[in-house]
């Protein structure tokens, strides 16, 4: 029987989550039934043989995150307008987890929604056993597929590791899954994390040590309440485990409390500082600061007084780490003062701190508090003064492609989806 040709779409976007669905048939030794291709290409710029697979291919797999959807939108509808039989298009990811409606009116047959271990991996055997006959195979898997009741977080999440060997993508290992917090622009919050057991852990780093690779990484929303079993209280021994499980495995260089395994203000203190210092490669920390106004701190959720901020960019300075500070611009009900506030913290940090600052622009995302509100764009004044910034070597200027992401965002909405344009205030 000729094997089925199952494409994986990946872009710069969800390169660290394929290994991870593709290690789930991999497990589960489905892949040798199929014929995997990952077509591998940025949005909107798929060469004519990339595209031309794509419509071979009897089921395309996506995943995204809100920010990537209109651009995916228009290859989906491209596929579509190519004939049939059309592909079966499957998508899951952040955007998908937090809202069906927009991603199934964009073209794609079937949601994976929520952790997608348990779904992908019941995908591929009923996939397998199904009878291809053109667009007859959408009509045999339901619209949207989910976790069973009571398996949010999915079931046995900690046997797969993000490695295939249908991908060179080595990607860091998720070790904590869902987070403590309910910050009002994240998806992520809400609910009670799980946190990746040491022999998972140890498993991924011996893979990493069979294959010679010198870097390990770890992806946590708040990487010093690993294990922790209260909000703001850091579990050391945990910690302590995990980075020297990667010591002990010869690993040069280990990455942990910087991106994509950020630290939160309040959870700082000497000893786990001290912890860091002694065990990690990497001689700067990011941390989510978000706000420089204490009423826009607590407008979103964020949990932690604009003081925290400081003491831990100082704290970090003693034990010997420059830090780098993540700040969003254009919150919801941002105001020009507090913006002006902003500017006033980075200039005196600067001159007491080793410090830099990374800004970020807000993006409504699906399935936050925030997922319906437009941000508070900077005005023209206001956009040349962050701008030059960036020139003076305090600051990143990654939030002006931020701000054009939003911005094309809600002109796509608002030509293709007005009803859905109409609902943000």
């Amino acid at each position: 029987m000729k094997k089925k040709l199952i494409a994986f779409r990946i872009f710069s976007g969800n390169r660290l989550t394929i290994p991870l669905l593709l290690n789930v048939w991999e497990k589960n030794r489905l892949d040798r039934h199929f014929r995997i291709l990952a077509v591998d290409g940025e949005p909107g710029r798929l060469t004519t043989a990339q595209f031309a697979a794509l419509r071979s291919s009897a089921v395309c797999i996506y995943s995204f995150m809100t920010p990537h959807l209109p651009l995916l939108a228009a290859e989906v509808k491209a596929l579509g307008r190519a004939g049939r039989p059309q592909p079966l298009l499957v998508a899951g990811g952040a955007h998908v987890t937090g809202e069906q409606e927009l991603a199934l009116a964009c073209g794609f047959d079937i949601l994976f929604c929520g952790a997608g271990e348990e779904t992908f991996l019941q995908f591929g055997r009923d996939l397998l056993a199904a009878e291809f006959n053109a667009r007859g195979l959408a009509d045999r898997f339901p619209a949207i597929m989910a976790p069973q009741a009571g398996n949010g977080a999915g079931q046995g999440w900690e046997e797969y590791i993000p490695l295939s060997r249908h991908s060179p993508t080595v990607p860091p290992l998720e070790i904590a899954r869902g987070c403590l917090w309910k910050c009002r622009y994240c998806q992520t919050g809400g609910s009670r994390p799980r946190f990746r057991s040491q022999d998972s852990i140890e498993r991924y780093l011996d893979e990493l040590r069979r294959r010679g690779l010198p870097r390990v990484g770890f992806i946590s929303p708040s990487a010093l309440e690993f294990g922790c079993a209260r909000p703001g209280r850091p579990a050391l021994d945990r910690i302590e485990g995990l980075l020297r499980a990667s010591r002990a495995a010869g690993f040069r260089f280990i990455e942990f409390g910087i991106f994509p395994s950020e630290i939160r203000p309040d959870t700082v203190n000497a000893e786990a500082l001290g912890l860091l210092r002694r065990t990690v490669s990497n001689r700067r920390l990011t941390f989510g600061a978000q706000s420089a106004s204490a009423a826009r701190l607590a407008a979103i959720g964020r949990g932690h007084p604009a003081a925290a901020i400081e003491n831990a960019v100082a704290a970090a300075n003693e034990a010997g780490f420059a830090a780098n500070l993540d700040f969003i611009i254009a919150l919801p009900g941002e105001t020009p003062a507090e913006r002006r506030q902003l500017l006033e913290l980075m200039s005196s940090f600067s001159k007491k701190y080793r410090v830099y600052f990374q800004l970020h622009h807000f993006f409504p995302l699906a399935g936050s508090a925030f997922a319906l509100r437009r941000p508070s764009f900077l005005s023209a004044d206001e956009r040349r003064v962050f701008g030059a910034l960036k020139k003076n070597g305090l600051a990143s200027d990654w939030w002006q492609q931020g701000e054009r992401t939003v911005r094309d965002y809600f002109a796509w909405l608002e030509r293709d989806f007005p009803d859905i344009f109409a609902q943000f205030s």
